[in-house]
């Protein structure tokens, strides 16, 4: 008999129980409780440095949602850091989302206070979510900040429900982050490439920008593979 979804959402994420592909995956990553959570179950040999990940939106009947996080969770576990998967509400408008991870991260720090250093990545709508997390910091803990194919200039739903991000230029990143974009070619991604406009083109104020590349080890490089290639890269500037 299979975990109920109350189940699920109530056990820690333990990085043993997660399972890549989709007929075993249980949705656990997203199927719980809005806010912080911990990834048990690693070797963990800087507690120093940590890596706070940041999921995006799935439409209602969205099959494995959080199934793109497993592999990358499983390369970032190489790093031998502390994880945490960051769970919020993707039908709140992101600019709310990014309030609460705000929220959420000074708690996280005032409760681990030998944290030095945090990574940030959103991927999607969480890209959208860190990004404008990254112009409102003002902690001094320094952090670096990756949003990964993210439709920076705002999504057609949240204009229909009058959030405050609606058509948004232009990002102004405090000087306490160390802000990347990692930009999927528009044309081989399956969320952007029917759009008439690429709406990961925001001007970036205080960070970079990368362009992915088109195709990854002979396939497409598209919208949810962007992660662990992104996860792939920063992997190895960090080790």
């Amino acid at each position: 008999m299979g975990c109920s979804k109350s189940t699920v959402g109530s056990k820690k994420i333990f990085i043993t129980d997660l399972k890549n592909n989709e007929k075993e995956y249980d949705e656990s990553l997203v199927n719980r409780q809005n806010g912080m959570h911990r990834i048990f179950g690693m070797n963990e040999k800087d507690s120093t440095f940590g890596i706070v990940l940041v999921h995006g939106y799935y439409p209602k009947n969205w099959r494995g949602k959080g199934l793109e996080w497993v592999n990358p969770i499983f390369e970032l576990s190489k790093v031998n850091v502390p994880l945490w998967f960051f769970k919020y509400d993707w039908e709140n408008c992101p600019e709310n989302s990014a309030d609460s991870l705000y929220f959420e991260l000074k708690n996280m720090i005032s409760n681990n206070s030998h944290l030095d250093s945090l990574w940030v990545l959103g991927h999607s709508l969480g890209g959208v979510v860190t990004s404008l997390f990254a112009e409102s910091w003002t902690d001094d803990l320094p952090i670096s900040v990756h949003s990964i194919a993210a439709p920076l200039t705002g999504m057609k739903k949240f204009k229909d429900n009058h959030c405050r991000l609606t058509e948004k230029e232009t990002y102004t990143i405090r000087d306490q982050i160390k802000y990347s974009q990692w930009k999927t070619v528009k044309e081989q991604d399956g969320a952007f490439k029917q759009l008439e406009f690429d709406p990961q083109n925001a001007l970036i104020k205080g960070g970079k920008v990368i362009t992915l590349p088109g195709t990854w080890k002979d396939n497409r490089l598209g919208h949810n593979n962007s992660i662990l290639w992104v996860c792939e890269k920063i992997t190895r500037e960090i080790r």
